[in-house]
């Protein structure tokens, strides 16, 4: 198993590495590298849907997915494919976000199979988000820790696609409230925490100063020195923990290009 680091804080190659294969010993080096990291491409791979959730289950527990397209055989996985984009005009998750933040519970991993991928766009980016903390003046770093914000699958700052919801089961799915600087539960750090599609709005705040400071943070955290852009390669299994990152997917691959990737998340714990 070889690594490879690009020239960014986050994000790390593995190459000779067949995940239907690894032992324990190498299941455990890639939770340490993802630690380490942040985000992980291993890249090569060769998988079925039901051999890709049972490698990922190796990282964690799997949250079934509550929206979106499940996979017809594996209901442990949904589907991303280029036909999103073909009947709306819009890729999911095109703006800056972290996975499930809606949930009492959030996505602790999110894992990606790329089974068919773009030549060209179509990218995931990614941003660093202990980086993003880091940076802050320390009178900032103070006044956010003391911060919540309410999160909710519809949130008035919305703009982006929801799939597979009925109006019932959006109703059903109560407002959480998650602090705006979470500490890792393995490695001890404090991130910010921000999710574009799901922050609704800052409960001790008017709503022109928290819309303010929440649109300030996403500017702040999403500078191009805390991120790392990934360019695809079919059989690209890509891995990044949720509780220190943000994501956003990229619709600029060419018109008739196929992208089909099959997604697994793992069960977090509540942020503090």
């Amino acid at each position: 198993m070889r690594i490879e680091l690009p020239d960014t804080s986050i994000g790390a190659f593995v190459h000779g590495c067949q995940l239907r294969e690894v032992d324990e010993g190498a299941v455990t080096a890639l939770k340490g590298l993802l630690r380490e990291r942040m985000m992980i491409c291993i890249r090569g791979q060769s998988l079925t849907p039901v051999g890709f959730r049972d490698a990922m289950t190796r990282l964690g527990t799997p949250m079934l997915p509550s929206d979106g397209n499940v996979h017809p055989e594996v209901r442990e996985l949904n589907v991303i494919s280029h036909e999103d984009r073909a009947k709306t005009g819009k890729v999911v998750g095109f703006h800056w976000h972290t996975d499930q933040s809606f949930r009492e519970r959030p996505a602790a991993l999110t894992t990606l199979f790329g089974v068919e991928t773009p030549a060209t766009g179509g990218d995931t980016q990614f941003a660093n988000m202990y980086a993003a903390y880091d940076a802050l003046r320390p009178d900032m770093k103070a006044e956010l820790d003391q911060i919540r914000v309410v999160h909710r699958y519809r949130s008035t700052r919305k703009d982006t696609l929801a799939r597979g919801l009925t109006a019932e089961q959006e109703e059903a799915l109560p407002e959480v409230l998650h602090p705006i600087v979470r500490t890792h539960p393995e490695t001890g750090r404090k991130a910010l925490y921000l999710n574009r599609n799901r922050m609704d709005r800052i409960p001790d705040f008017g709503p022109d100063r928290s819309e303010a400071l929440l649109d300030r943070l996403m500017a702040h955290a999403t500078q191009e020195r805390f991120t790392y852009r990934h360019k695809w390669q079919p059989g690209d299994v890509v891995i990044w923990d949720n509780r220190c990152t943000m994501h956003k997917a990229n619709g600029d691959y060419p018109e008739g290009a196929r992208r089909y990737i099959v997604r697994m998340m793992t069960q977090g714990e509540r942020p503090v």
